[in-house]
């Protein structure tokens, strides 16, 4: 039996953290995404001191399969759920949602009264199966391509 642990995000962990993001993206997003939008999605030339200040900047996990990193999520202690992807590999063993619950309960425990996400297309039923519901749809353009998104919300008193 494989068994999954936790652990704070860690500045050697970016280029595990954008393989998995690029990967999952190209390989998982393809289904809602059309190839032009995947193109504007996916990080082939990171800023990795961006993406290490943004997850410096809020509670940051990674998920491990022994000392592989699988996974990985970042929320801010106000309820911005901002990150959260796992290696196509293993998409469908639970790592998704033992992510999610660990920033969810990271950020009501910090005192958020409600949590948000931006969720692409694709990872919609995941986060309504965790109890967020729809606020509103959003559509924004990079590069003059079109990508939609939804703004969702879980509200702690609703459980």
């Amino acid at each position: 039996m494989t068994v999954f642990s936790l652990r704070k995000y860690q500045k050697s962990d970016l280029e595990n953290i954008l393989a998995i993001f690029n990967g999952t993206v190209q390989a998982i997003n393809k289904k809602d995404y059309t190839q032009q939008q995947i193109e504007q999605l996916v990080q082939l030339n990171p800023d990795y001191e961006k993406w290490d200040a943004r997850l410096s900047s809020s509670y940051s996990v990674v998920a491990l399969n022994r000392m592989e990193v699988i996974g990985f999520g970042n929320i801010t202690d106000t309820g911005e759920l901002d990150l959260l992807y796992v290696d196509k590999k293993w998409i469908g063993y639970g790592i998704g949602k033992m992510l999610a619950k660990d920033l969810m309960d990271h950020a009501l425990k910090a005192g958020a009264k409600e949590l948000t996400v931006y969720s692409s297309i694709t990872a919609k039923p995941f986060f309504e199966s965790l109890g967020f519901e729809l606020v509103e749809q959003k559509v924004n353009y990079r590069n003059g391509v079109m990508l939609m998104n939804y703004l969702m919300v879980y509200r702690r008193d609703k459980k």
